[in-house]
């Protein structure tokens, strides 16, 4: 393609270079510009509104008062794995594709999960505390469990939650887990008893949650629903931190219910500072990094950059999230 007509606009707060796209759009002809949160009303009036291709961080909601006034756009790429902060029926009508990359950063979450279950449930953060702090004794932390014999519940099966089901049984856990959405001879080939819901919450010592953000998933995991797990079992979050109720879990640990919560993503993101749930000793918290690997980073923005332009060109792209049908 050499027209150098054609716009991407890049909305992104997180990363500070864009020499990989700016390689690969290059490349392809293709003019492109990087946008940050202070400038993003003023970046849509004078590029974004016109550009043929959008790529929208988590960080921007980007909802029908900005699709509406698209004149050009054939796509709005998530870069990640969330979506829940573009309006997939208003891109829908305007006839755009929403995609995002779906089978990114599998082994890095996985890992990200065990390991801030290994944390919690042996109690790593008090234990390096105490060390910080000149004293030493194994035995002032307890109860810590083994894993083997324990059980992990899954809250969602899919791509990620199917490889820390791999990784988990590494420990000679057991393994069920939760979602409607998936047949079941797809748990019963990875050897993970498929359950209802109620049963996951009763079940579980350890709950990790792998679902999208929805209305439906919004504060799913609230007090009386962490009441249905057993005494003394841990909460590990690795998906969005809105389907956890923040108030309600401070309570349950707070209460002696939950023993702990390892947690990657929270509702407000960067957290106020006061947030109660930071300074339990119970819970331990990670920046939304889960994703992070110097090979993730490059795997996502390079394909990011290719379904834009696949979908520029009048290919339908990757991982279609609104079921559009465009002319081409």
């Amino acid at each position: 393609m050499e027209n150098q007509n054609i716009k991407v606009w890049i909305l992104d707060d997180e990363w500070f270079t864009h020499e990989l796209e700016e390689e690969i759009y290059t490349k392809h002809g293709i003019e492109f510009k990087v946008t940050r949160s202070e400038s993003l009303q003023e970046d849509f009036q004078s590029f974004g509104k016109h550009a043929d291709g959008i790529v929208a961080q988590v960080g921007f909601d980007f909802g029908k008062d900005y699709i509406s006034k698209l004149t050009n756009c054939k796509i709005i790429a998530s870069s990640g794995v969330g979506f829940n902060h573009i309006d997939l029926k208003a891109a829908k009508k305007k006839g755009i594709y929403v995609t995002n990359m779906a089978d990114y950063c599998i082994g890095e979450v996985s890992d990200h999960t065990i390991a801030l279950a290994l944390v919690v449930v042996r109690r790593l953060r008090a234990y390096n505390e105490q060390v910080r702090n000149g004293e030493w004794d194994p035995l002032d932390t307890l109860p810590i469990h083994r894993l083997k014999g324990r059980t992990v519940g899954l809250l969602g099966f899919g791509r990620i939650a199917k490889e820390v089901a791999r990784k988990f049984k590494v420990f000679g856990v057991q393994v069920i887990a939760h979602d409607k959405f998936v047949p079941e001879e797809v748990f019963s080939e990875l050897g993970v008893e498929s359950v209802t819901l109620d049963e996951l919450l009763e079940r579980s010592n350890i709950l990790s949650l792998h679902v999208p953000l929805t209305k439906e998933t919004e504060g799913l995991i609230n007090y009386e629903r962490m009441k249905q797990l057993q005494k003394g079992s841990f909460i590990i979050n690795t998906c969005r931190g809105a389907i956890i109720n923040e108030a309600d879990l401070t309570r349950a640990i707070e209460e002696g219910h939950i023993a702990g919560a390892g947690l990657d993503v929270l509702v407000e993101e960067p957290p106020n500072k006061d947030l109660e749930l930071l300074h339990l000793d119970e819970v331990y918290v990670t920046p939304h990094s889960s994703y992070v690997s110097v090979e993730s980073e490059y795997e996502l923005r390079s394909r990011t950059c290719l379904n834009v332009i696949r979908a520029i060109e009048g290919e339908v792209p990757e991982f279609v999230l609104n079921d559009v049908k465009v002319n081409v």
